[in-house]
């Protein structure tokens, strides 16, 4: 690793995918007593590697909420105190461990999520989606994903104002809902 530091950047380094030089994230299995304020084991882990890279999840927890309906999941998790799952909270981490951010695209046959790192750019994010929206990017039709959700849809987006038109240095906010205007 140090001979790696002394002759590239962090960017340069991570750019190559090298596994061991990605950051570590611990996941701890516990008790379902244990969920909510660890225990003498993950006191110590958390001291050692820090609360930034550790997550305390019981794995029988997650087994019982994936076997209920949504509804069921709800109750359940206010019973035992939780405000998310343990997979949620492992897929929040992971992004920010790896400075990855969300953003969605949706049509009248599909809406899709799309991971991107912190920081891209609207024409880079077009480029995710597909090699020629970025050649031909002209803008990006922007709006959060709570507006987004709360007008159902682009059309009253449009309408009440919550829809803004991007160009390619627009950054992209985690959660926004492109649709990309290009040229073929």
């Amino acid at each position: 690793m140090e001979i790696l530091e002394n002759n590239f950047s962090n960017r340069e380094i991570n750019q190559t995918g090298l596994l061991s030089i990605k950051p570590k994230l611990y996941v701890c299995n516990v008790d379902e007593k244990s969920i909510r304020n660890g225990n003498n084991y993950t006191k110590n882990f958390i001291k050692k590697y820090g609360e930034k890279y550790t997550i305390i999840i019981s794995a029988e927890i997650e087994n019982q909420i994936n076997h209920l309906k949504a509804d069921e999941k709800k109750n359940y998790m206010k019973m035992i105190n939780l405000k998310e799952t343990g997979l949620n909270i492992l897929i929040k981490k992971g992004y920010d461990l790896l400075q990855l951010e969300t953003f969605f695209t949706s049509g009248p046959e599909e809406s899709r999520a799309w991971t991107i790192p912190k920081n891209c750019t609207a024409l880079k994010a077009a480029g995710i989606i597909h090699t020629d929206f970025e050649k031909g990017f002209i803008r990006s039709e922007t709006v959060s994903y709570y507006d987004f959700a709360q007008n159902n849809g682009w059309a009253n987006s449009k309408t009440s104002g919550k829809m803004r038109l991007e160009g390619k240095d627009y950054i992209v906010k985690d959660g926004d809902v492109l649709n990309i205007r290009f040229n073929t």
